[in-house]
């Protein structure tokens, strides 16, 4: 069956799994958790500067088959279709880092493009709070503990130079998805999603009583079943204003999409 694949660069702590507690009723979609597949692909195109891949290329390929990184290069074109080969869906909504320069840049490669990507947003000051009550960090701990996830390899790091890069040069096949949005008007965003993948609408969506996400219980990924809303928590936890100043260029990122 041939499957086809949309890419999810959602922010950690903007909604993805409640995203994917929706989605997912339908039969004829899946959205990934987090996947290794940008990891993998990654790898494999990485290889080629190894001694390994350069001695095969030079001394232990077949000379009947002289075009060996054309065979190489089949082996990843063909990994979205060999990871999901046991999967029954028609669509695919891969959860990674796709939207990042480097990762962009590996699909463009590859020839997974053009392609349509997703993106969740929420306000950057909402999404540390939010890893910071999660995570239970001490108020003195604040300042080295964002400063972790804001580093290009961080989490909330990445997803910046994800929401940067796709914004100014993939635009046209780009939605931006507000995490207030989805929990404030969830029916409406998600046959927004549905229109802009181009994908028919399931029609037996729930929007309540949701299941819990098919992952190992975590704090990560539990959601509220009774209802969707945005929570608003009491407990005070206020990031200090000098980490958003220090983050001025990703604060107004967040702000402007989220």
């Amino acid at each position: 069956m041939d499957q086809k694949v949309f890419f999810l660069s959602g922010t950690f702590r903007c909604g993805t799994s409640l995203l994917r507690s929706i989605i997912n009723q339908n039969p004829n979609f899946y959205v990934t958790p987090n996947s290794i597949i940008p990891s993998v692909v990654w790898i494999l195109n990485r290889f080629k500067q190894e001694h390994g891949y350069k001695h095969w290329t030079g001394v232990d390929v077949d000379k009947k088959y002289k075009d060996n990184e054309k065979y190489y290069n089949n082996i990843i074109k063909n990994t979205f279709k060999n990871y999901f080969y046991l999967h029954k869906q028609k669509y695919i909504l891969e959860q990674g880092r796709w939207g990042t320069p480097e990762n962009f840049n590996l699909l463009k490669q590859y020839g997974f493009l053009p392609a349509k990507f997703i993106i969740l947003v929420r306000p950057l000051k909402e999404i540390l709070e939010s890893w910071i009550r999660v995570d239970k960090v001490l108020d003195n701990l604040m300042s080295g503990y964002c400063d972790n996830l804001m580093k290009p390899e961080g989490q909330v790091g990445q997803s910046a130079l994800a929401l940067n890069f796709l914004t100014k040069h993939y635009k046209n096949n780009l939605l931006t998805i507000k995490y207030k949005d989805l929990c404030s008007h969830p029916e409406k965003t998600i046959k927004s999603i549905y229109k802009f993948l181009d994908v028919p609408y399931y029609t037996d969506h729930t929007f309540n009583n949701l299941n819990q996400v098919d992952v190992k219980k975590s704090t990560y990924t539990t959601i509220r079943t009774n209802k969707i809303e945005q929570k608003i928590y009491k407990d005070e936890i206020e990031i200090p204003s000098l980490i958003l100043k220090k983050y001025k260029t990703e604060n107004n990122l967040f702000k402007k999409y989220g």
